[in-house]
């Protein structure tokens, strides 16, 4: 397997001049980058530029939740970021997520149409956000939301595969039950992944292995990675470990 097209890097650094240490040290062999509010509203404009320098393609991880005509009218940048998967969050809702695939269809043979050339233009993948890495089944009790994680996972998968949406963000926990019950109908991707244990924020965590053993496409690389001080040393020590 090639797994350079399997791990993101997230780009987690408010300063826009770690994150692009981090593009230098390894773009390649990562060939997609995860950004979020932490690096992009400070340095969004810097931090574009210096994606474009190279091939790697974008993980846009906003995590939309809102009214369907907002996200929708939010799309069209997608396309000039080289944008392979964007995120919305489940829980907005079927009829937000059937209009944001759908708009972005559009957009996709919009741009392709208005180009003299053909260009291998990227059509965003939609991945809905389930329930985050960084609860349990306390903290989903204490907004309201009844019954086990699995359960509203299950049921969030459910409704957002009806709705067309591409893919599915969950804990590693999750990964093997979803596969279970929707098959390839629909692909995984895993944030919160720890080579070692440790104690931090995300509570439903697994290793890169086991990640991809129970299903996932795709992991997210973060602090158990950008941590480390001879990051490409720990890359290959992350990838030895998936044999």
């Amino acid at each position: 397997m090639n797994y350079s097209d399997k791990i993101i890097l997230a780009l987690d650094n408010e300063n826009i001049e770690d994150n692009i240490s981090l593009i230098k040290e390894l773009v390649p062999p990562i060939n997609i980058l995860k950004i979020g509010p932490i690096s992009f509203l400070p340095n969004g404009r810097d931090l574009v530029e210096a994606i474009k320098k190279t091939d790697a393609s974008v993980m846009f991880d906003f995590k939309f939740f809102d009214i369907p005509n907002t996200i929708t009218e939010s799309l069209r940048f997608l396309f000039d970021l080289n944008t392979k998967i964007f995120t919305i969050h489940c829980l907005s809702g079927p009829k937000a997520i059937s209009a944001v695939v759908k708009k972005i269809d559009e957009l996709h043979s919009e741009i392709i149409n208005s180009l003299d050339t053909k260009q291998n233009i990227i059509k965003p993948e939609v991945f809905g956000v389930t329930i985050l890495t960084s609860f349990d089944n306390n903290e989903l009790a204490s907004i309201g939301l009844t019954g086990s994680i699995q359960d509203n996972v299950l049921r969030l998968v459910e409704n957002s595969v009806k709705a067309g949406i591409d893919g599915i963000v969950c804990s590693g926990e999750e990964v093997e039950v979803i596969r279970k019950n929707f098959g390839d109908k629909v692909k995984i991707l895993v944030p919160g992944v720890r080579l070692n244990s440790s104690d931090d924020d995300q509570k439903r965590v697994v290793t890169p292995r086991e990640a991809f053993s129970l299903g996932a496409d795709y992991i997210v690389l973060g602090r158990t990675l950008t941590s480390y001080e001879n990051k490409v040393e720990r890359y290959d020590k992350i990838i030895k470990s998936l044999a």
